[in-house]
C-alpha cells in the first residue's frame, strides 16, 4: 500500500498535527490499509467516506471487511468518518435499482459503525483533542465535519440534498477547520470561496488509469477529471482510494494509497 505524503502549514497557532486519511475501501480486504496506518502512526484518522457499503442482505457478508477495518483503525487512533455516495446509495438499492430508503437498514449500520469505536461526522463537525502536545501555549481548537453528498449530482436517487445550512454553520466557526466530502468535484461548486483549512475527498479513484499523469474518467466528471489525486489551492487533498473496487477494470500507473498529512503552524 503507497503511502502518499503532504506536509500543510498554517496561520493558526499550537498546530502539530499528523493525520491519516483512508477513503474508499469499499469493504474490500484490509490488511495492508492497516499496515500503512501502524507505519504512520496518525494522531486521528480520517475517512471521507465508501468504507462500508450500507446494502441489503446480498451485500453484509463483504461488508464484514469493512467493519473490522474500522474496528482495527480505532486501536490505531481516533477515527472521524463521514459517509461517501456508497454508503448513502446501497441504503436505498438493491441490485443497483433505486428505491425508498430504508431507515431501519441506515439505523442498524450507523449503529455497528458506531460499535467499532468511530466517530461519525454526517453533517456536524467535533472538536479534536490534539494528542501530541506542540509545547505552545497558544492553541487553537482544531474541528473535524463531514458535509454527506447529495442527489444534485444524481436527481434520479431518492437521497437529499447536500446540507448547505451546516457547511455555512461549519464554515462560520473559529478554529483549524478540516472538513470531510467524498465528491471531489463540490470544490468548485461548494467550499472554493470557504475558509476551510483543509478538505479531504475520494470518490474518483484516481481516474482509475493514469497516463503521464493525467487521469482517464472519473464519476461525476467524466473524461479527464480535473479533481482526481493530489492538492488543490494547498488546502484540498483528494485520496486515490484504498481499494479497487472495480475488478474488471484493473488500475493503471495508479496505486491505490494511504495518505500521510502533516499540518504545522509556520511559527
Amino acid at each position: 500500500m503507497k503511502i502518499s505524503r503532504y506536509k500543510i502549514e498554517t496561520d493558526k497557532k499550537g498546530i502539530n498535527l499528523k493525520i491519516a486519511v483512508v477513503s474508499d475501501l469499499h469493504a474490500r480486504p484490509y490488511k495492508n490499509v492497516v499496515e500503512a496506518l501502524e507505519r504512520i502512526k496518525p494522531d486521528a484518522i480520517l475517512m471521507p467516506g465508501d468504507i462500508v457499503e450500507i446494502a441489503a442482505d446480498y451485500m453484509n457478508k463483504r461488508n464484514q471487511n469493512g467493519l473490522n477495518f474500522l474496528a482495527a483503525a480505532s486501536r490505531i487512533a481516533p477515527c472521524y468518518y463521514c459517509y461517501g455516495n456508497h454508503e448513502i446509495f446501497y441504503s436505498h438499492a438493491k441490485f443497483g435499482h433505486p428505491k425508498t430508503p430504508d431507515p431501519k437498514l441506515e439505523s442498524e449500520y450507523l449503529d455497528r459503525i458506531k460499535s467499532c469505536g468511530i466517530n461519525i461526522v454526517n453533517d456536524e463537525y467535533v472538536e479534536l483533542k490534539l494528542l501530541r502536545d506542540s509545547g505552545s501555549r497558544e492553541k487553537v481548537k482544531v474541528l473535524v465535519g463531514g458535509l454527506v453528498c447529495g442527489r444534485d449530482m444524481d436527481p434520479a436517487l431518492n437521497m437529499p440534498l447536500p446540507n448547505l445550512d451546516f457547511l455555512s454553520e461549519f464554515n462560520a466557526e473559529d478554529g483549524l477547520k478540516i472538513l470531510l466530502c467524498h465528491y471531489p468535484h463540490y470544490y468548485e461548486k461548494y467550499f472554493k470561496g470557504s475558509s476551510f483549512d483543509l478538505i479531504l475527498s475520494g470518490h474518483a479513484h484516481g481516474g482509475q488509469w493514469r497516463f503521464f499523469g493525467r487521469a482517464i474518467y472519473a464519476p461525476h466528471q467524466g473524461i479527464l477529471p480535473p479533481y482526481t489525486s493530489g492538492i488543490y489551492d494547498n488546502r484540498h487533498i483528494i485520496s486515490r482510494g484504498a481499494s479497487n473496487n472495480i475488478k474488471t477494470i484493473p488500475r493503471l500507473f495508479n496505486p491505490c494509497e494511504v495518505l500521510e498529512i502533516q499540518i504545522e503552524s509556520k511559527v
